[in-house]
């Protein structure tokens, strides 16, 4: 006979798909006429930008456009120049499982390029970005609690596992006028520029959630005065989006972010204020939200009967709790020496591709990873040069469970902000700031219960006049396994014998009772 199992879903997070796509890019093009001729390429760079995303059926779609951005020194002043192209994409993923009310996640990362220029006006491109994307959804797993039948016993275990109550994501639009400082020279052209998107803190009301931040636009221009000098500017843009969460909850443990997806970043036309070129700002942000509490989870891990043979099946359940997030700021210094005719001036220092990789060590926890400097300056010939270099970072993580032996992190990094001394002719010594964001997991994979069939041509022969039988137990045997072994009740013998725990903490004879 099949018995019924009575059931309850869980609801946990479900990583549907996480995978990468690699996008080749091979260009061949002539500058525009208004770009000055090349003399030496100094970086050449690709920012893949996303414009949308979409999920239908079994196939994730991203679609967007890679900016190849050239800087270099032109023929007649031997100053630096950009030219700049833009390659729409389009990428297509399997995703395999239950897509319904899923979020995607979709970045998209630079690997290589290689660039040459075949004649002062006509450059050869090749090289690939990845286009990464992490699809998740909240999906109910089973587990049985309990048996309609008697004469089933069921080992009923408890573990503290992390319920995902709200899972939600909205992307806007930020667009903004930036104006130079006062004092600063107005822009003439902008050679290059990056925006980056930094997390603040995230408020829930009700069944909403609103995710701060800022996002800090950063451009490299030439002035539009008698040197043309190059100069930098940086702005900071408070951002922030109510995100709809449906089931979040007040004390909830809330895992937020925000992402860019893309952005441009121009002089604005046929304007000039007091202060200098205005600089508009078009990006589009996606804000995400996690949310989840603590609930105890019930499961059978162990069944007998006590009258028939029992045939049973068992599966394993992934269960995981989120024991922490944290967000740390670390300091990295190192001395970079240059193979250069010496250093006049740094134009501009930032970081980029900066890894994150976590792990523990001695029970404590910490994210490592390398960042690229780059350096654009000028020699003591005033001549531009560029170079790079990687920087290795360690940032110890502070978290509130010790034990490293189940535990698992997810690390992000990003680099804020890179600052510089130049202590030697050709030593620059440098500072970075990074930015960490880990999520720490507790996982466990449990054996539960999932169907049980009773023999009834094989029942259990009981003894027909022994009401009780005298077992002699020794230290750390299981109540469970006795009441196994001879058919009974478990519970029957914890009451004859008057035992509250499962595990004998000394030899002790019991009593047996009969069924």
């Amino acid at each position: 006979m099949d018995y019924t199992l009575e059931k309850k879903s869980v609801p946990v997070r479900e990583v549907v798909f996480d995978g990468c796509l690699e996008q080749p890019i091979d260009l061949d093009f002539t500058l525009p006429d208004y770009c000055p001729g090349i003399e030496k390429i100094l970086k050449c760079m690709v920012t893949p930008k996303i414009h949308s995303k979409s999920l239908s059926g079994d196939r994730l779609t991203v679609d967007g456009a890679a900016s190849v951005c050239v800087l270099y020194t032109d023929e007649e002043k031997n100053s630096v120049r950009s030219c700049e192209h833009s390659v729409p994409f389009s990428g297509s993923m399997t995703v395999r499982g239950d897509c319904s009310d899923a979020v995607v996640l979709a970045s998209a990362k630079p690997d290589y390029v290689n660039c040459r220029a075949i004649s002062p006006r006509r450059l050869d491109i090749h090289g690939a970005f990845s286009l990464c994307a992490r699809v998740e959804a909240i999906a109910g797993r089973e587990t049985a609690v309990s048996c309609r039948e008697d004469d089933v016993q069921l080992r009923l275990c408890e573990e503290t596992c992390s319920r995902l109550c709200a899972l939600s994501q909205q992307q806007f639009n930020v667009s903004e006028e930036l104006e130079p400082s006062a004092g600063s020279p107005n822009i003439r052209t902008i050679l290059k520029s990056s925006v980056r998107v930094k997390s603040g803190e995230c408020r829930i009301a009700g069944d909403k959630a609103m995710v701060k931040g800022e996002m800090t636009v950063r451009v490299l221009y030439i002035a539009d005065n008698e040197i043309a000098e190059t100069a930098v500017m940086e702005f900071t843009v408070p951002v922030g989006q109510v995100v709809d969460t449906p089931g979040i909850e007040n004390d909830a443990r809330t895992d937020y972010r925000l992402q860019l997806l893309s952005c441009d970043v121009r002089l604005k036309e046929d304007a000039a204020s007091e202060r200098g070129s205005a600089i508009t700002v078009e990006a589009r942000l996606c804000a995400y939200i996690s949310a989840y509490c603590d609930e105890k989870i019930k499961y059978i891990s162990d069944a007998f009967s006590t009258n028939l043979e029992l045939e049973t099946e068992y599966s394993q359940l992934q269960l995981s709790r989120l024991t922490d997030i944290c967000r740390e700021t670390c300091i990295t210094k190192s001395g970079a020496e240059l193979e250069t005719n010496g250093i006049s001036k740094v134009i501009d220092i930032w970081g980029e591709a900066c890894t994150a990789e976590g792990g523990f060590e001695n029970g404590s926890a910490f994210v490592k990873g390398k960042l690229c400097v780059c350096i654009l300056a000028l020699d003591n010939d005033l001549t531009p040069f560029y170079t790079e270099r990687s920087i290795d970072y360690l940032c110890p993580l502070k978290l509130g469970e010790a034990d490293a032996s189940a535990m698992s992190l997810e690390a992000f990094s990003r680099a804020d902000s890179v600052s510089y001394r130049i202590s030697s002719g050709n030593t620059v010594d440098l500072r970075c700031e990074i930015t960490v964001e880990a999520r720490c997991y507790a996982a466990k994979s449990v054996r539960v219960l999932t169907a049980a069939k009773g023999d009834e041509e094989h029942g259990k022969k009981q003894p027909d006049d022994c009401a009780l039988t005298l077992y002699y137990a020794r230290k750390g045997e299981s109540i469970w396994d006795i009441g196994r072994s001879y058919s009974a009740r478990p519970d029957d013998i914890m009451r004859e014998n008057e035992i509250a725990e499962d595990a004998l903490d000394s030899d002790i004879m019991l009593l047996i009772p009969g069924i």
